[in-house]
Formats: C-alpha cells, structure tokens, sequence
C-alpha cells in the first residue's frame, strides 16, 4: 500500500513538474505534498462531477487499483489536466495528456471529454486544437466510447469557426461511420441546409469576437458560442416581446428556425451584443454595432430597436440617436409601442433645455406625419413611479402638439 502511494505521488509529479503561469493554480499543486492531501483533493473533484450529472464517468475515472484504495494513475492526470482546463490552459492540459500517453496511462471517457470540450472551445487560441479535437472524438468512437454532448458541440463549433462547411460535413459523415448517431434530445442532428445556416453563424460571431479590440467584450461574445443558454434566453425574450407587440409577421419568421438545433436568426446574436455593450456602458459602440448590422444587411426586429433606443437614452449625449432610430423603426413599417417612444421623449424632458424640449415636440410632429399619435395614456402608465416634474415636462412636450 505504501508502495502504491509512492507511486501514485511520482505520477502526480510527473503530471504538474513543468512551471505553472497560473499562479492560484501553482498554489494548489504546491499544496499537494503527500497522499492524503492528493486524495482529499480527488474526493473534491468526484464529488464535483457526480454533483454535475456525470456521477458514471467520475465511478469509472476513480475505480481504485485491485486490492487497494489508491487513486488509479489515470486519475491523477486526469484531475490535474481538468486543473488546467479550469484555468483556461488547454495547451498545458493537452501537454499532461501527451504526458500521460507516453507513459502508457490510457484514458478514460472523462479525460477525453474534458480535453475535447477545452481544446474545442480554446481552438482561436491556436489552429491545431481542432485537428486534435476531431482527432481525440474519433479515438472515443474506436474505443466504444460515448462522447458527451457538450464535447460534440464543442468540436462542432470549432470546425465551423476554423474549417469550411464542407470540412463539417466530411466530418459528420466520418463519426457516422464509425457508429456515432446523434440523438433527437441529446445530440444535434442537422439537415444539409441547417448545417450550413449554423456553420456561417458560428463563423460570423467568431469573426465578431476576433475583430473586436475590446478584451472584456471578446469574453463576453465567446460565451455565446460556449453558453448556448445565453443566445436561448434572447431568443426566449425577443420572441415573448414580439408577440406582446403584436408583430405577427416577426414572429412567424422568427418561428422558421429550430431553437433546439441552435438555429437562432442573426438578429439575435445582433441584439445579444447590442444589449452587452449597452450593459457596459458602451453606449457609443452599441450604436456602432447597430449601424454595422444594418451595413452588413442585417435585420433589426422590434424588440432589437426597443432594446436600442431604450439604452441610448440612459445618456442624454445620444436622445438625438435615440430619436434618429425610432424614426428609421417607423420608416421601415414598426410602429414603436409605448414604453419605447417614451423613452425617447423622457430623455428630451429630463434635460431640462429648451432645446431639448423643442427637438421631443419636433419628434412628436414628425411622428404624427407619418400617422402615428402618441397615446398619452399609454405613457402615463410608462411613467408610474417617475419624479412628477419629469411627468409633466414629458406631458407637456406631447400635449403641446396634441392639442395643436
């Protein structure tokens, strides 16, 4: 048993004997100085991945030597390699892979599914990370493994942002043959024409993350790749406002694509940033954004412009934006609910400048020209809660040409 334990310490030096740059993570390792603590850190991680769902891939990962309840070495690199996969450092976790295949250490369904998700999701970091993920999914096929789901999408998204459609394709053909069937529920499974829908958006929002210069924002965007949930609770929101709204043709469009396929429209991966970068405080940006989607025959629905006008006119610096883009909502046939061309005439009103307040009548004109009447009622209720002499400069700019 003594032995064993040795044993199992040398392999644990072996996996994390190259410097770590993650200095919380050097600590960990650094901490690990005999058994006890290496298995008090392995009780941890099993604890963790039974907790996520993956109770059957963590019994596997930890069976115990024969006669002895010592950490199998499969284990031990695998733990440190999901370290490093936590610490956002693919390359050194597949490096403890490569490690741990020279030493004649197989592994199991786990490793290969934490390495596969890393190295798919870290592929802008570095070209070859596809081909190794596609590489590694083909070995759990050949072994009888079931890949999870989330390495599947993982690959997926990887091809779509560094490969061709048709590289997807050869690739889909290729795990078929090797028995891989994709699952209704489980896995994604795409027609020639959803495949090439979804392959283009991945790539559009890969090129957005790579062209953007903005640190923050570039995190903020790849979750939207790696966190489907993101884009599914825009599209969730979009499509309730729409209905609300009444937008019958929207929402029929909006109901041709396939959510659980991840066929969402560019319109919500567009709004998704707006909204980001408004959310940030980016407010100059989003208007950017917006003016881009529109350059690159984009779509804005109604719930995009809400969202928009809405955030520009938080700063008073951009009512005149905000008041532009309603305009450019109704010229192309959305009539703006309440809550939407109130913030508009709220942002004028709040300045407290007699300009200001004459470019909201001048808006309120314009608008009724093109046979839209604000419902002051609608607004009262819009402006519950509001300071009262907000309420009665807003009043006063639509009234005044109300009655006029």
């Amino acid at each position: 048993m003594a032995d064993m334990k040795k044993h199992a310490m040398k392999v644990f030096r072996d996996a994390t004997k190259d410097d770590c740059e993650d200095e919380e993570l050097k600590k960990q390792f650094d901490m690990i100085r005999d058994y006890n603590s290496l298995n008090k850190w392995a009780i941890k991680v099993f604890n963790f991945m039974s907790n996520s769902g993956i109770g059957e891939e963590a019994k596997e990962l930890f069976k115990p030597r024969r006669e002895s309840a010592v950490l199998p070495d499969v284990a031990i690199f695998t733990i440190v390699i999901r370290a490093y996969v936590c610490a956002g450092k693919s390359k050194a976790a597949h490096k403890v892979y490569q490690r741990m295949i020279a030493a004649g250490v197989a592994p199991t369904s786990c490793t290969y599914s934490l390495l596969i998700t890393s190295l798919g999701r870290d592929s802008a970091s570095d070209v070859s990370f596809v081909g190794y993920a596609k590489k590694y999914f083909l070995e759990m096929l050949e072994k009888g493994m079931k890949p999870s789901s989330v390495s599947y999408v993982a690959v997926f998204n990887a091809i779509a942002c560094r490969e061709t459609v048709e590289k997807g394709r050869e690739f889909l053909a290729l795990i078929k043959a090797k028995g891989f069937s994709p699952e209704s529920n489980f896995y994604y499974s795409y027609t020639d024409v959803e495949l090439t829908v979804v392959m283009n958006a991945i790539k559009m929002n890969d090129d957005l993350v790579n062209k953007n210069t903005d640190k923050e924002m570039q995190k903020v965007l790849r979750k939207y790749r790696t966190a489907g949930g993101r884009l599914q609770k825009e599209s969730m929101e979009m499509f309730a406002a729409l209905v609300e709204d009444g937008r019958v043709d929207q929402v029929k469009e909006f109901c041709k694509y396939d959510f659980e396929k991840g066929l969402y429209p560019q319109v919500v991966v567009d709004t998704c940033l707006i909204k980001d970068y408004l959310k940030a405080g980016k407010t100059k940006v989003a208007l950017e954004a917006y003016l881009t989607m529109l350059a690159t025959g984009g779509a804005p629905n109604s719930y995009t412009y809400t969202v928009l006008i809405k955030g520009l006119t938080v700063d008073p610096n951009f009512c005149g934006d905000a008041k532009k883009c309603l305009l450019d909502m109704m010229d192309r046939g959305m009539r703006p609910n309440a809550a939407t061309y109130t913030a508009v005439i709220e942002g004028f009103a709040r300045q407290e400048d007699k300009a200001a307040e004459e470019e909201g009548k001048e808006l309120v004109e314009i608008m009724m020209s093109k046979g839209f009447v604000p419902n002051a009622k609608a607004m009262m209720e819009v402006l519950k809660g509001r300071p009262t002499p907000v309420i009665r400069r807003v009043l006063h700019i639509v009234l005044s040409k109300l009655k006029g």
